[in-house]
């Protein structure tokens, strides 16, 4: 027999699905399901910028108070999904979004698949500079409302996990200016989906206010 018809064959074994994979691959009714609750989350993402956009006005005042001139778009919503952070479905609302090669002021609202919602406050360069006083004056508010600081250095990593982010602390705004950048984030828990636009709100709305109206 042919030495690479053999090899083919071995090869084959690697498409091979399980009976838990066979079982899911004939069933459209999970995937379908899958589907409606990734629009759902769109959706949510689009209510909560309707309600984001107005709390962003005095913030707008307090960056532009300060000299910088924020482009006309800076609060308005993008909203954005896809299908593979770390292996795992997501939807991203950013608002505010000002992603410059300097500078950052931005907001992330995120819905990640099995893990939870998330609101991130992403800060770098002069709105680091501008804003880490606050963030260190209302440190106590933001802990209270269960925000993290980003630890690891790496600023575009997302997940609220041990090893890239810890528990606020008073002193941590004034440790964490050793990176470039200032990340907090608070979670919200799927299983409290059908509160989370009360909850994500609530979490915008904390960062806003620490960082002045």
């Amino acid at each position: 027999m042919n030495d690479g018809y053999l090899y083919r064959m071995n090869d084959a074994a690697k498409v091979q699905l399980s009976k838990e994979e066979m079982a899911l691959v004939s069933d459209p009714a999970w995937i379908l399901t899958k589907n409606s609750i990734m629009e759902r989350a769109v959706q949510l993402m689009a209510e909560l910028s309707q309600h984001y956009e107005p709390e962003l006005t005095g913030l707008r005042r307090v960056v532009e108070a300060a000299g910088y001139i924020l482009p006309a778009n800076w609060d308005r919503p993008k909203i954005s999904r896809g299908e593979n952070y770390q292996g795992l479905p997501y939807v991203v609302l950013d608002q505010p979004r000002l992603f410059g090669k300097e500078d950052i002021l931005a907001i992330r609202t995120m819905f990640w698949w099995g893990h939870y919602f998330m609101v991130t406050l992403h800060l770098k360069g002069v709105m680091q500079e501008r804003f880490a006083g606050e963030l260190e004056r209302h440190a106590g508010d933001l802990a209270k409302a269960g925000f993290h600081i980003a630890m690891s250095g790496d600023e575009w990593r997302h997940e609220l996990e041990d090893d890239n982010y810890r528990l606020l602390q008073t002193d941590s705004i004034d440790k964490s200016t050793a990176y470039p950048f200032i990340k907090l984030s608070a979670k919200c828990s799927l299983d409290r989906w059908n509160e989370s636009l009360e909850i994500l709100f609530g979490l915008f709305r904390t960062l806003v206010r620490a960082l002045g109206e």
